[in-house]
């Protein structure tokens, strides 16, 4: 246990100078592609190169990605309210339909109950003239029968 506490010392122990390797300016570079990028192929195309930029180019980078992003953005909302509006349309139509749907479906009650009152208005009509007629037939048989009896 104790040599491997000693490999573990060893491991954390400062390099001699003569033992630090120079590195070059060079950046490392993925050799696997990046799942975003194949994903995203705007990201990939805006990510190209960026190992390579200074700061210049990368605000100049930076502000161009943010454009086309905002370009992106606002085809979305074009094509977003377009697409309301369609849907509105819609909505409104579908209303529309169930309102006329509606109506047809107590027109007929309401057109029998308007030929029913009409022909009730009619039948009303006749039978007060039958009644007229036969309180006139009453008067004259009551008249006949007062002209016999005073006779």
């Amino acid at each position: 246990m104790e040599s491997t506490d000693n490999q573990n010392h060893a491991a954390l122990q400062p390099l001699a100078p003569d033992a630090v390797q120079e590195t070059s300016p060079e950046p490392v570079k993925s050799p696997v592609k990046s799942p975003v990028n194949a994903e995203f192929p705007l990201v990939a195309l805006l990510t190209q190169g960026l190992e390579e930029c200074d700061w210049e180019q990368l605000q100049k980078k930076y502000a161009d990605a943010m454009d086309e992003h905002s370009r992106v953005e606002e085809d979305l909302r074009i094509e977003t309210a377009k697409l309301l509006e369609i849907f509105t349309a819609w909505s409104q139509t579908t209303v529309l339909q169930d309102e006329q749907r509606a109506l047809k479906r107590h027109e007929p009650p309401r057109g029998r109950s308007l030929k029913s009152n009409a022909s009730n208005a009619v039948q009303v009509q006749d039978t007060d003239a039958a009644y007229t007629e036969v309180v006139k037939a009453f008067q004259s048989a009551l008249a006949l029968l007062n002209e016999q009896l005073k006779t």
